[in-house]
């Protein structure tokens, strides 16, 4: 693991493996060992990079010796310059100028938010999450769950979600931003993965968020991402869990895919 030091003052984590003059693969990760299965697999050609948003920051463990004053929960709206700012800081850190923005789930929804908003990324490498759907529903989905904590009387753990309703809430102004027009500007790869049965009923993840409808969503939305430049990989069988944990089905597909393009 390494530590770097934004121009503000805050402590981020990060980690970077793969050979140092290889095309950058990025994944903002919630904890440290988000993605490491993947990210060992791909860093066998690319330079891997995970490191760990302050968008995350109060959701899981903490990082020694990262952090730095900053309190998520006083923000009224999402901190994007900041958040693109710490990924350039990072991957200036590894030795990477251009990258692929990485994710899966939550991760992909943050990599997929960030993207058109960095000049620096090349493409995009998505999994678990419907990148075109309403995210009016996403929405619904934190402001749901911040709800219930305060109910509950667990304002912390409800804290954790402030940042995802801002960033939902700015992502659902479609006309604040043309996320169609800088996805299709992207001169990189562009892969978009899902399992067959994610959130549906025989999914592992179908009582936490089984009207998510993943699968559906993606599968509706592939002509109009393949109209943007994606690589639509549908995992057959696969649900939510299996599409990202078992790497030795998903990485000859995503080797493939990654193989056709440069940047």
């Amino acid at each position: 693991m390494a530590l770097i030091q934004t121009s503000d003052g805050y402590t981020l984590w990060y980690e970077a493996s793969g050979p140092h003059d290889a095309a950058g693969i990025v994944f903002p990760v919630r904890y440290r060992g988000e993605f490491a299965a993947l990210g060992a697999a791909l860093a066998e050609t690319y330079r891997v990079v995970r490191y760990k948003p302050r968008r995350v920051v109060g959701e899981t463990e903490d990082e020694p010796g990262a952090g730095g004053a900053w309190q998520g929960p006083d923000f009224t709206e999402y901190p994007t310059r900041m958040e693109v700012a710490d990924l350039h800081a990072v991957a200036d850190a590894a030795g990477l100028d251009g990258f692929v923005l990485a994710g899966y789930a939550g991760m992909a929804a943050l990599a997929g938010f960030l993207a058109p908003l960095s000049d620096r990324t090349r493409g995009l490498l998505v999994g678990g999450f419907p990148l075109l759907a309403d995210f009016d529903y996403w929405l619904g989905f934190e402001e749901g769950a911040r709800a219930a904590l305060v109910q509950a009387g667990l304002p912390d753990q409800a804290g954790d979600h402030h940042l995802g309703r801002l960033m939902f809430r700015q992502w659902a102004a479609r006309d604040a931003r043309d996320d169609r027009a800088a996805l299709a500007a992207l001169p990189g790869p562009k892969i978009l993965w899902y399992g067959s049965q994610d959130c549906e009923p025989e999914c592992r993840m179908s009582d936490h968020a089984g009207d998510a409808a993943i699968a559906r969503h993606d599968q509706a939305d592939e002509p109009r991402l393949r109209d943007l430049g994606f690589e639509v990989i549908e995992l057959a069988g696969h649900d939510h869990i299996g599409a990202l944990a078992q790497v030795d089905v998903v990485m000859p597909r995503l080797r493939e895919a990654l193989a056709g393009s440069s940047w």
